[in-house]
C-alpha cells in the first residue's frame, strides 16, 4: 500500500507560495546550513571580541596592540568553540531547531572554552594585557548573541522548510503499520525532510518484497535522497528483509526504532574481532574520563573553597551564635559503587539524624532552625561538600546521595536504582537542575529523579558538567522545593 505525502492527513511535502513570514531565501541550501552556521558563530564570538574590548581597553594609543590581543583570544575561543559543537553535530539543521539542546550544548561548550582561555592566560602571563573585565564582557556578549543565533535559526528554519525557502532532502518512508505513518512523517517534517510517499509493507513475504519493488522503482524516478523505515517491534525478520532488498539503491537508508530499540542501539559498539560488540550497559567511566573529571572537580572545588572562604566563616559564626550544637552536620550517605561516607554539611536543623530511620525535611517543618530555613532555602548549608569533594567521596556533578535509609527505601519503588551509584555522588545533578529536588514523598517523584539520574551516567560529558553547573546557580537563585 502506498501513500501520497502531501495528501497525507498529518503531513507532507509543502509547496512554496513565496508568501507569509520567513519566505526569504537564504544564500544557502539545506546541507550547506551546518557550514553557514558553523561560519556565522565564528563571526559572532570575533565580533564580540572586538565590542569587548572597545568597551574598555581600545584608546588611540594602544588600539593595534589591544586588537591584536583581544583577535588572538577570539580566535583562540572560536576555534575550542565551534570545534566542539560541529564535533558533537549541534549545527546540523534537525539539531539546530531543538532549542533545548542548542542551549545546554552552548553553555557548557562556550563555559569550557573560556576556562580553557583563562587558564591560558595564567600559563602565559598576559593577565595584565587582558583584563578581567575585558574577558567577562567577552564571555556576556557573545554568550547572548550566540543564543540568540540559535533562537534565531529555531525559528527560521521550521518556516523556510515549510514554505520553500530552503528545500529539504527529499524522502520516503516504508511503515509496518499504518499508525506509524502519520507520526513517521511528522518526525521527518519537523526536521526538514521532505516526504514524498508513505510505502506500507504488505502482510505477508510475497506482498513485501512487491512493494519494495515498488519503492526501488519510485525513489528511482523522483531522485530521492532518503529512505526511512518504521518497523514494529519484534520484526528484526522483516526488517533484515528490507534492508538487504534497498541495497540495490546507492542512497542512504536509515531506521525509526520503535523506543526500546532506540535505546539498546544509542549504546556504544565497537570491534571485537571480525564482529561488531554493542555495550548494554555503560561501565563506570574509563580512566581519561575519570582523571578528565577529577580534575574538573578539584579546580572547581579548590577555586569555590578559597573564594567563599570568608562567607563559610560568617556561616560557621552565624550557626553558632543562632542555636546550640556543632557549626557542621555529618550523615552516612551511599557514594561511588555504594561505599559509604560522611557526608559535611552546615548544620541547619535541631536534630542531628544518622541511622535506620532518618525523616526527610518537609515544607515548614520544626526541625529546622531560624537561621537553616535560609542555609537550605539558598543552598549555603551545602558549601561544606565542598571538602568532601576534595577528599574524593564526592564529585561537583551527579547524583545526590541519600541517606542510607532512604536509599534502602527508594531501592524498593525504583528497579534501577542502584545504578545511581556507576559514578560519583553530587553536590549538584541533571535532576536538580529539572526541578527533580526536596522532599520525594511519592513513588512518581521517586522515579522521575532516578530517571534524570540515569540518563546522567549515560550521557556524561565535560560539556554537560559546566552545563549543569551554570545551571544550579538558576536554580538556587530561584530557590524553589529547597527547605
Amino acid at each position: 500500500m502506498t501513500t501520497d505525502a502531501s495528501s497525507h492527513p498529518e503531513g507532507g511535502a509543502s509547496k512554496d507560495d513565496g508568501k507569509g513570514p520567513f519566505s526569504f531565501r537564504l544564500p544557502v541550501t539545506y546541507r550547506g546550513i551546518p557550514l553557514f552556521a558553523a561560519g556565522a558563530d565564528i563571526l559572532i564570538v570575533i565580533v564580540a571580541a572586538l565590542i569587548s574590548g572597545s568597551l574598555f581597553h581600545f584608546t588611540d594609543s594602544e588600539t593595534e596592540s589591544e586588537v591584536s590581543r583581544n583577535m588572538a583570544g577570539a580566535v583562540f575561543v572560536a576555534v575550542l568553540f565551534v570545534g566542539s559543537m560541529w564535533a558533537r553535530k549541534l549545527y546540523e539543521p534537525p539539531r539546530l531547531i531543538e532549542f533545548g539542546d542548542q542551549v545546554r550544548g552552548l553553555l557548557g561548550t562556550w563555559c569550557g572554552a573560556f576556562l580553557l582561555l583563562a587558564s591560558g592566560v595564567f600559563t602565559w602571563g598576559v593577565g595584565k594585557e587582558l583584563s578581567r573585565e575585558t574577558i567577562w564582557s567577552f564571555w556576556a556578549i557573545g554568550g547572548a548573541a550566540l543564543l540568540v543565533h540559535r533562537q534565531l535559526w529555531r525559528i527560521y528554519l521550521p518556516r523556510a522548510l515549510a514554505n520553500g525557502a530552503i528545500k529539504g532532502r527529499k524522502a520516503v518512508i516504508i511503515v509496518w503499520d499504518e499508525p506509524q505513518s502519520g507520526k513517521s512523517s511528522n518526525l521527518l517534517l519537523r526536521h526538514g525532510y521532505l516526504v514524498f510517499k508513505i510505502f506500507q509493507l504488505g502482510p505477508s513475504a510475497e506482498d513485501s518484497a512487491a512493494t519494495l519493488e515498488e519503492v526501488i522503482a519510485f525513489v528511482r524516478g523522483q531522485d530521492i535522497d532518503d529512505i526511512f523505515l518504521a518497523p514494529r517491534a519484534g520484526s528484526i525478520v522483516d526488517l533484515v528483509a528490507a534492508a538487504t532488498a534497498l541495497r540495490a539503491l546507492p542512497i542512504s537508508v536509515t531506521m525509526l526504532p520503535d523506543p526500546v530499540l532506540a535505546d539498546l542501539v544509542s549504546n556504544p559498539r565497537y570491534e571485537l574481532g571480525s564482529s561488531i560488540a554493542l555495550e548494554i550497559q555503560r561501565q563506570p567511566l574509563g580512566l581519561g574520563e575519570r582523571a578528565a573529571k577529577r580534575a574538573f572537580d578539584i579546580v572547581v572545588a579548590a577555586t569555590a573553597l578559597v573564594l567563599l572562604a570568608p562567607l563559610l566563616g560568617l556561616v560557621a559564626l552565624a550557626i553558632k551564635l543562632d542555636s546550640p550544637g556543632p557549626v557542621f552536620f555529618r550523615q552516612t550517605r551511599s557514594g561511588f559503587n555504594g561505599r559509604p561516607f560522611k557526608i559535611f554539611k552546615f548544620r541547619s536543623m535541631t536534630v542531628a539524624e544518622d541511622g535506620e530511620k532518618v525523616g526527610q525535611a518537609t515544607k515548614n517543618d520544626k526541625r529546622v532552625t531560624r537561621l537553616g530555613g535560609f542555609l537550605r532555602k539558598s543552598s549555603l548549608d551545602e558549601l561544606p561538600q565542598l571538602f568532601n569533594v576534595l577528599r574524593g567521596e564526592m564529585s561537583v556533578v551527579g547524583p545526590r546521595p541519600h541517606a542510607m535509609a532512604h536509599d534502602k527505601e527508594f531501592a524498593e519503588y525504583a528497579y534501577n536504582y542502584v545504578f545511581r551509584h556507576h559514578v560519583k555522588a553530587g553536590m549538584t545533578g541533571w535532576a536538580q537542575v529539572h526541578g527533580a529536588r526536596g522532599e520525594t514523598d511519592t513513588v512518581e517523584k521517586i522515579q522521575r529523579r532516578v530517571d534524570l539520574d540515569l540518563w546522567y551516567v549515560k550521557h556524561w560529558s565535560l560539556a554537560l558538567d559546566f552545563s549543569i553547573l551554570f545551571r544550579t546557580v538558576i536554580v538556587v537563585l530561584h530557590g524553589k522545593n529547597a527547605y
